[in-house]
């Protein structure tokens, strides 16, 4: 049986797009690693970018922290605040 990978929209919770990521496991969003992000919709979590450690994403609409850049399983993840982005299961 081959897992296949589903593409989500992430919203804030007042309702600004953050970014259409492509999840590969079930269950709810907890992380989403950086090249799995197909489209950035805030300017801030492109692959392109430098990044540090701890750095905080935030909403550009109500600049609440949407996530905070950590090192996952060896590669850069945004580790997403729960009480901000709306609740996406799979």
């Amino acid at each position: 049986m081959s897992k296949e990978a589903r593409v989500i929209d992430v919203e804030c919770q007042c309702g600004r797009p953050i970014a259409r990521y492509k999840k590969d496991k079930k269950g709810f969003l907890m992380k989403m690693f950086l090249d799995g992000i197909l489209e950035d919709f805030t300017g801030q979590l492109n692959c392109e970018i430098r990044h540090n450690l701890n750095d905080i994403i935030e909403c550009p609409g109500c600049h609440r922290r949407i996530a905070t850049i950590q090192m996952i399983h060896g590669k850069l993840a945004a580790k997403v605040n729960h009480g901000v982005v709306k609740k996406i299961q799979t």
